[in-house]
């Protein structure tokens, strides 16, 4: 097993050029939200935008039209787009998920990302549940022609495996985590204490985060950021690694300065800016 840290990231992020436009920096489509769930989808916005996307969109269809006034008030620099005129491959990152619920329409629409998209998929909370209640969905994750990448928690792991072992040490934690990249073809994340990834090759283990993280919301906010550094063109791998590593440095200067029981998933996002830029100041600047 290998480890996410600072040396790392430093290595790993780089610098924009000077004449760089928003379009060098992805196009992030977030398919959230739901009545009485809207704000998933607006932490999973903001946190994608914190991080550097060029443009994210939200994806509209019918059932969710009711929230569509308060994902552009909670979420100004964001858009919204009806699914009836979407091109799902103008965007180089697709997060699903967050509040998203388990309804039909979500199913449906799910699936046709699945069957015909060909970017990075990023999928969480609801998203996930949807494949580990309904076969026809995973069943589409082998001819997938998107890298995909999952985030569950313990719970939603035990879900996904079809399993009620218990998932509580490192060994356990590993096995599960590459079972899960094993069985969906994918990148696999099982967040927790020492968030792991992988891509079935190797098992990395993050080094940043604090009990203060484990508060409603928080995922959301790493969706938005893994999603966004995929968009913006690291490799998927890559955005995961770097993804869990900045949300959990973003959570450690929240707790530093609000003490761990008072942190929200909002600090986390506030403190994202920080969390970057004291590595993305000693970078490199990129050639495209």
């Amino acid at each position: 097993m290998k480890f996410t840290d600072d040396t790392y990231i430093r290595e790993t992020i780089y610098k924009r050029k000077e004449d760089a436009h928003k379009g060098d920096f992805g196009k992030v489509l977030i398919y959230a939200g739901s009545p009485g769930m809207a704000g998933a989808a607006i932490l999973c916005g903001t946190a994608a935008l914190r991080t550097g996307s060029g443009l994210v969109r939200f994806l509209m269809t019918p059932e969710r039209k009711e929230i569509q006034p308060i994902l552009q008030t909670g979420l100004c620099e964001a858009t919204c787009i009806n699914a009836e005129r979407v091109n799902f491959a103008d965007y180089e990152a697709i997060a699903i998920g967050c509040g998203l619920s388990e309804s039909d329409e979500a199913a449906l629409t799910m699936a046709a990302i699945l069957t015909s998209y060909s970017g990075v998929l990023v999928l969480d909370a609801d998203a996930l549940n949807l494949l580990a209640h309904r076969e026809e969905l995973s069943s589409l994750l082998p001819a997938c022609p998107a890298t995909v990448i999952l985030t569950p928690h313990v719970g939603e792991a035990k879900r996904l495996l079809h399993t009620e072992e218990e998932i509580k040490t490192l060994s356990q934690r590993q096995e599960a985590v590459c079972a899960l990249a094993d069985k969906y073809h994918c990148i696999a994340i099982l967040k927790g204490a020492g968030t792991l990834v992988t891509d079935a090759a190797e098992v990395y283990e993050n080094t940043t985060g604090n009990p203060g993280m484990a508060t409603g919301g928080s995922g959301d906010v790493l969706t938005g950021i893994i999603a966004s550094l995929a968009g913006q063109g690291y490799q998927p791998l890559d955005a995961a690694r770097m993804g869990v590593f900045i949300h959990g440095k973003a959570g450690d200067l929240a707790a530093q300065e609000l003490g761990e029981m008072s942190v929200i998933a909002r600090d986390i996002i506030r403190k994202v800016p920080d969390a970057l830029k004291q590595y993305y100041q000693f970078t490199c600047t990129i050639t495209y």
